[in-house]
């Protein structure tokens, strides 16, 4: 009987802590950027041009490029040829709420929002700053969880 109460207790604290519903909005600490050890930064052999990996954030992504805290971090791509980098992630949040995150937290790393548009099961957004440009495209996949594909194309 106590196995099965603990259960309960544990069941209702982990509901509580998974608000499907929002996304922190906080710039610091919040926010997960290369440099932190909640999503690693994946070092890739600089002689190789295409570069596939998961689980960390490339080196590649622009300094202070936020991330939810939330976010796990799935595929990623560098593609040197092309100067770009992709990753994929997904958030335990609407989709929405996703966009909301990265509209609040992109200025205040020194990107420009330059468009953002969409509805409850798909956004879009560009940005521009640090020398790249980039599209964050967010989908919603299934019980309220939201994937990012965020695609960066370095200037020059």
């Amino acid at each position: 009987m106590k196995k099965y109460a603990l259960a309960v207790v544990a069941l209702a604290v982990v509901a509580t802590a998974c608000d499907s519903n929002t996304v922190t909005t906080v710039v610091e600490p919040s926010v997960t950027s290369a440099t932190t050890t909640t999503a690693p930064t994946a070092t890739a052999d600089p002689n190789e041009a295409v570069v596939f990996g998961s689980g960390s954030i490339p080196e590649t992504m622009p300094d202070g490029f936020p991330f939810p805290a939330e976010a796990v971090i799935g595929r990623t791509l560098i593609d040197r040829n092309r100067n770009v980098t992709e990753v994929i992630f997904r958030v335990p949040a609407g989709v929405e709420a996703l966009a909301e995150f990265f509209e609040a937290n992109l200025p205040g790393r020194d990107f420009t929002v330059d468009s953002s548009a969409g509805g409850e099961t798909r956004w879009d957004i560009a940005f521009s700053g640090n020398a790249t440009t980039g599209i964050i495209a967010i989908s919603l996949g299934s019980q309220d969880v939201s994937e990012a594909v965020v695609t960066v194309t370095a200037d020059g």
